[in-house]
């Protein structure tokens, strides 16, 4: 099956929403793609943050079971899109990984903010971004299906 990876920084925050989002919009069903999510400076194994996990949790999105990971080469080589969250992770994607330029893009139009640090309202702010860009994103991706 197909992988979409979302990527962000520490991948605990940003991109493990993106994935619960995706699910919680039937992308899978929807797309074929199965998605998963990655941290540019991550170590694997951290849990979702606290504030993520309870403001995804809030949208109908469940995050309690995620654990961080590294994009490595062979991920990225493994996934049809690489997703990410601001204009500085599609530069640094597209420098690590040039052959991969057709299938790296943003989720949005414009960065979505990283919340780390901040508080619940933060993340609540956060997870409402992510939640509708994540469903458009799926909307656009049926459009090429």
């Amino acid at each position: 099956m197909d992988k979409i990876i979302f990527i962000c920084t520490g991948n605990t925050c940003r991109s493990p929403m993106c994935e619960g989002f995706f699910r919680k919009h039937n992308g899978q069903a929807r797309l074929g793609m199965e998605a998963q999510s990655a941290g540019l400076f991550t170590t694997a194994g951290m849990p979702a943050s606290e504030h993520a996990v309870h403001a995804a949790q809030e949208r109908g999105a469940d995050l309690t079971t995620h654990r961080s990971q590294p994009l490595t080469p062979a991920l990225a080589a493994q996934a049809k899109y690489l997703v990410g969250m601001t204009a500085a992770h599609y530069d640094r994607l597209l420098e690590a990984f040039p052959q991969y330029e057709n299938k790296i893009f943003t989720l949005s139009q414009h960065d979505i903010d990283d919340p780390f640090g901040g508080d619940l309202e933060t993340y609540r702010r956060a997870a409402a971004e992510i939640d509708s860009a994540v469903e458009a994103l799926i909307e656009r991706l049926e459009k090429r299906v």
